[in-house]
C-alpha cells in the first residue's frame, strides 16, 4: 500500500488505481510535516560499492532515521554536455540498468526504516554551468530537449510508481523554461500522472517560484531555498531570522494564491562564515580558512524559525547527506553536509518539535 502521509493524501478516492489530480491545501486533513534529508548518490566507480542500495547507504539511512527525520529525498542524475545540448543522457558513471536497481534498493532501505520517499531526478551539466540557464537556441531545439527530458522523467516516474514512493518531482531549477514553456511542462506533468499516481511537485529555484506557469498542475509548491537571509556579512542571528521570515511570508503568499502546501525540496548552508549571504555557491572554489560549523547551525536556526510558523509551510529536505557516511571525496569538509557537526544537533532539536503543520 502507498504510505503517503496525511499531508499528501489527495481527495481522489482510489489513488492506487488511477492517477491523482492536483489537490488543494483546503482538501488535506490533519497534515503531518515533512522533516526530510536529501541522501545524495555516489557514482564514482573508483570508490567501490558505496552508493545507493549499498551497505553504506543502509548505515546512512539508519543515521537519518535516528536524527528524527521522517522523509528522505533520493536524487538519481541524468547528464547533458552543455547548456545547448538537446539530449538528456540517463547515465552518469554506472550503467543505467545497474543504477535503476540501486535506486530501487535504496528506496526499499528507506521504507524499511519507516522513512517516506521523495524521488527527485536531477540533471547535471558536464560543462559546470547551471541547468537553470539551458538554452537549445530555437523552438526546434527546445522541442528536442523536452522530448529527451520527458523520456528521462518518465523512466524515473515508473520507478517511483513501482516502489510506492511517496512523492515525485518532475524537474529541478529549469528557470529558462518554467514560464516560457509552461504549456509544455503541463503536457509533461499530465503524462507523468498517467504513470505515477502519487503527489507531484516541481523543485523551483528560490528566485524562480513566482514565475512558474504550472503550479496549479502539481500538488506542492516546491522550493529550493538557497535564498540569502542577509545582504551583508556579519548579520546577527536576529537579523538572519528576520530575513528568513520575510522570505517565508513571500513564499507562503504564492502557496496561498495557488492553494497548495509549500515544501522546501532543498535547503542548506555551508559550514563557513556568513553562509546565509550567498547560500547557493558551491564550496569547491572557496577559502578553507573561512570554515565555521557554528555559522551553519545559526543559519539553520534562522531559516527554521522563519518558515515553521507559516501555516502553508509543509516541510523541508536538508541538503545534504551522502550515501556513504564516511566519504570525504564528494565535497569540501566545509561543504553542506551537517553530519557530525553542531548543525546536526540543531536539526535533531527541530525535528523533535511539533511544527505548525501538525
Amino acid at each position: 500500500m502507498r504510505r503517503v502521509v496525511a499531508l499528501l493524501v489527495i481527495a481522489c478516492g482510489g489513488c492506487s488505481q488511477a492517477a491523482a489530480q492536483p489537490g488543494r491545501w483546503a482538501d488535506v486533513p490533519g497534515p503531518e510535516p515533512i522533516k526530510g534529508i536529501t541522501l545524495a548518490p555516489i557514482e564514482d566507480v573508483r570508490l567501490g560499492d558505496v552508493g545507493y542500495g549499498s551497505a553504506h547507504s543502509a548505515v546512512a539511512l539508519d543515521e537519518i532515521a535516528e536524527l528524527g527525520a521522517t522523509w528522505v529525498s533520493i536524487t538519481p542524475f541524468g547528464t547533458m554536455d552543455d547548456l545547448r545540448d538537446t539530449e538528456v543522457c540517463p547515465e552518469v558513471e554506472k550503467p543505467l540498468a545497474e543504477n535503476l536497481g540501486a535506486v530501487r534498493e535504496v528506496i526499499s532501505q528507506a521504507q524499511t526504516r519507516g522513512l517516506s520517499v521523495l524521488l527527485v531526478p536531477h540533471v547535471f551539466v558536464w560543462s559546470g554551468e547551471w541547468r537553470g540557464l539551458i538554452e537549445p537556441g530555437s523552438d526546434a531545439g527546445w522541442r528536442a530537449w523536452f522530448e529527451s527530458y520527458e523520456r528521462f522523467v518518465l523512466l524515473w516516474a515508473k520507478v517511483a510508481a513501482e516502489t510506492d514512493s511517496d512523492g515525485f518531482s518532475v524537474g529541478v531549477e529549469f528557470l529558462s523554461s518554467s514560464q516560457r514553456y509552461g504549456w509544455r511542462w503541463k503536457e509533461l506533468i499530465a503524462r507523468v500522472r498517467q504513470v505515477y499516481p502519487g503527489p507531484i511537485t516541481y523543485s523551483a529555484n528560490w528566485d524562480e517560484v513566482e514565475h512558474v506557469a504550472f503550479w496549479d498542475d502539481v500538488d506542492w509548491i516546491g522550493l529550493n531555498a538557497f535564498q540569502p537571509l542577509s545582504d551583508r556579512p556579519g548579520a546577527t542571528p536576529a537579523q538572519l531570522t528576520a530575513g528568513a521570515r520575510r522570505f517565508a511570508a513571500d513564499m507562503a503568499q504564492i502557496a496561498r494564491m495557488h492553494d497548495r502546501p509549500l515544501v522546501l525540496c532543498e535547503m542548506g548552508f555551508k559550514k563557513m562564515r556568513d553562509p546565509a549571504v550567498r547560500p547557493w555557491e558551491w564550496p569547491e572554489a572557496m577559502d578553507a580558512s573561512a570554515a565555521d560549523p557554528d555559522a551553519q547551525a545559526t543559519a539553520y536556526r534562522a531559516l527554521l524559525a522563519g518558515f515553521v510558523p507559516e501555516p502553508h509551510f509543509a516541510g523541508l529536505f536538508v541538503w545534504k547527506y551522502f550515501s556513504d557516511p564516511w566519504d570525504w571525496t564528494q565535497e569540501e569538509p566545509f561543504g553542506f553536509s551537517p553530519r557530525g557537526e553542531v548543525g546536526e544537533e540543531v536539526l535533531r532539536d527541530w525535528f523533535a518539535k511539533p511544527w505548525r503543520a501538525h
